[in-house]
């Protein structure tokens, strides 16, 4: 892993009988900032099947808060996959039901930028990844 790298896993039990409605809620993209809180705004930009081009407004302030995202939506794998390719984040995000447990998988870099505060950053991420995933249980099950 790079310097800038940042990787972790972040999981969430889940009842098996709520796991359709689980997936129906991670697998709508234009709902994601009502789950993934650092996302301020998510526009579609364009849709081929199940493959989205996104603009993202970050919940931070400032000039570099924006960025583009490619997203695929697995419904057979029951997986969203989020590739950011623009912005102060890059990499990829990936979010999936496996068994009775919704996962988020984390592979992504940070511009040198924001290099001097990553411990920070880290640690910010997990605990929203993991807030994120009880919100879209959450979601499910009322």
């Amino acid at each position: 892993m790079s310097i800038l790298g940042i990787e972790f896993t972040a999981r969430r039990e889940v009842n098996p009988g709520d796991l359709e409605k689980v997936w129906q809620v991670l697998s709508d993209i234009s709902n994601m900032p009502r789950y993934w809180r650092g996302h301020r705004e998510v526009e579609i930009l364009s849709r081929d099947d199940d493959a989205y081009i996104v603009r993202i407004r970050f919940a931070f302030p400032g000039l570099n808060n924006r960025g583009v995202a490619k997203i695929e939506v697995h419904g057979k794998e029951k997986a969203v996959v989020i590739n950011y390719v623009e912005g102060p984040i890059k990499g990829y995000v990936k979010n999936y039901i496996s068994n009775n447990v919704l996962i988020s998988q984390w592979n992504v870099r940070i511009t040198p930028f924001f290099l001097i505060i990553k411990p920070w950053i880290k640690r910010h991420f997990m605990s929203g990844a993991g807030n994120a995933l009880a919100r879209i249980v959450g979601e499910a099950v009322d």
